[in-house]
């Protein structure tokens, strides 16, 4: 299930960029396949040097960590793969805002009523601090070309479990975090959006202002943080009724 709102009932509509969204596919993709053919070798070369006896423990477990390192890559990348996909769908509409609710290229339909709040990490300060630094500068602007986005907004529902089921793409759907069951019986769910991945500098600045806009209108909690732990305090009651109060 994808974007359903036509241009006339859309109030709002943000277009991919489809340069960024075929470069992010195209990266992450590679890592998976990189990622693939390094663990083969991992195994591969573990296997002849226990078989062989060529070889010291020490570099035994040096290529095992190798291998559980590749394995992670491709974990990662696949995760990753899932998020952009809510938003890079088959069409060029990214998000469409309706009085209805939201509209995303690729999940259900989320109605106002179902929404909870809307929070935005901008983890471009801290991101910029770490391409400073040899290696884990490196290796970030690789995560970013495969789509490890800067600015992610998220979109917390009431009913996290019905949302899941709601979707028509399964890989996607296991990026709807689930918290602690509510009194009245429902479960949280927290739908993450990697907005610059796949969209221009102009339509991320217009998505958050139209989302913010949209929940101040109807009294829902909204936020933006560049501080991850305080994004953390500031969601977290939200999400789970059982939040320890100390973190709150």
């Amino acid at each position: 299930m994808g974007v359903d709102a036509t241009p006339e009932q859309a109030r709002f509509q943000a277009l991919v960029d489809p340069a960024k969204a075929h470069s992010a596919r195209r990266w992450n993709t590679g890592f998976i396949l990189t990622g693939a053919v390094l663990v083969t070798a991992a195994v591969a070369a573990v296997i002849v040097m226990i078989t062989t006896g060529f070889g010291s423990w020490f570099t035994i477990a040096l290529v095992g960590v190798l291998g559980v390192l590749s394995i992670s890559l491709i974990v990662t990348s696949v995760l990753r793969a899932r998020i952009l996909r809510l938003l890079a769908g088959d069409g060029a509409v990214a998000c469409s805002v309706t009085e209805g609710g939201v509209a995303l290229a690729n999940s259900p339909f989320i109605p106002w009523s179902d929404v909870v709040f809307i929070g935005v990490l901008n983890d471009r300060p801290r991101t910029s601090r770490l391409r400073a630094v040899p290696v884990f500068g490196w290796f970030g602007s690789l995560a970013l070309k495969a789509g490890n986005g800067t600015v992610l907004c998220e979109i917390a529902v009431r009913d996290g479990e019905t949302l899941r089921t709601a979707f028509a793409d399964r890989g996607a759907a296991k990026r709807v975090s689930l918290y602690g069951r509510w009194p009245d019986g429902l479960r949280r769910g927290l739908l993450p959006l990697l907005l610059d991945s796949v969209l221009s500098e102009q339509t991320v600045q217009a998505v958050v202002r139209v989302l913010f806009a949209e929940a101040e209108a109807r009294g829902i909690p909204h936020s933006m943080h560049e501080s991850t732990f305080g994004y953390m305090k500031w969601k977290g009651p939200l999400l789970d009724p059982d939040w320890p109060a100390e973190l709150g």
